[in-house]
C-alpha cells in the first residue's frame, strides 16, 4: 500500500510539471547551523562532511535550490524520502524513528500557488485537509500554515523566509510544503 501511494503521489506531481529528486539521508554540520538544529544525531566516525541524519526534507531541498540557482526558472521539484527523528517513546533499539516525508518546492512561487498544488494533490488521493495559522522558522510569518490531515498536524506549507533564502544564497523567492506521510499511510491502511 505504501509504495502504491508513493507512486500515485509521484505521478500526480510529475503530471503537474514537478521533477522528482532524491537527496542524501545526511546533511553537513554547516547546514545544521543554518537551520539552527542543535539536538541532531551524528553518524559516528564519518569520514565525509555529510554526517548528520536529516530531520526534514526541506534542508536538502534548499541545498538543491542553492546548487541550481543559476539554472533556468521556474524550478519545481519534490521528494518522497525518509527523515530521522529522535524516538522519545523509546520504541526502537536505536532511539531513532524513521518517517516518510513529502516535500514540494517551487521557485519562484508564493503561498497561494503552492496551496493550489496541495489542494489538487490531497483531493486526488481522496483526502481532505485544513490549514491552521502557525509560525515556523523556515517560513514568512503570516504566509505559512500548519497542514492538518485527519485531525493530526502533518506538516507545513509556506513562503520561505528571505533570511533563510539568503543563508543558502538563493535569490529567487520560493515556497514549500513538507508533510509526513505516516498519517496518510494509516488512513489508507484502514480503507
Amino acid at each position: 500500500r505504501k509504495s502504491k501511494l508513493k507512486s500515485k503521489i509521484s505521478e500526480i506531481l510529475i503530471g503537474l510539471g514537478f521533477l522528482e529528486t532524491s537527496s542524501f539521508h545526511l546533511i553537513t554540520p554547516e547546514e545544521a547551523k543554518i537551520i539552527k538544529i542543535t539536538n541532531y544525531m551524528e553518524v559516528a566516525n564519518s569520514r565525509v562532511d555529510y554526517k548528520i541524519l536529516r530531520q526534514d526534507l526541506l534542508t536538502p531541498s534548499l541545498r538543491i535550490l542553492s546548487e541550481n540557482k543559476d539554472n533556468e526558472y521556474p524550478q519545481k521539484f519534490f521528494e518522497i524520502g525518509t527523515v530521522f527523528l529522535r524516538d522519545t517513546d523509546k520504541k526502537t533499539e536505536t532511539s531513532v524513528k524513521e518517517e516518510d516525508h513529502l516535500v514540494i518546492v517551487a521557485s519562484p512561487s508564493n503561498f497561494t500557488g503552492l496551496k493550489q498544488i496541495l489542494d489538487y494533490l490531497i483531493s486526488s488521493i481522496s483526502l481532505s485537509y485544513e490549514l491552521k495559522e502557525s509560525v515556523n522558522q523556515y517560513f514568512i510569518e503570516g504566509r505559512t500554515g500548519l497542514v492538518i490531515i485527519n485531525k493530526n498536524a502533518t506538516g507545513y506549507i509556506g513562503e520561505i523566509n528571505p533570511e533563510k533564502l539568503k543563508d543558502w544564497n538563493i535569490r529567487i523567492p520560493a515556497s514549500a510544503i513538507e508533510i509526513s506521510l505516516e498519517d496518510i499511510y494509516d488512513i489508507f491502511s484502514k480503507k
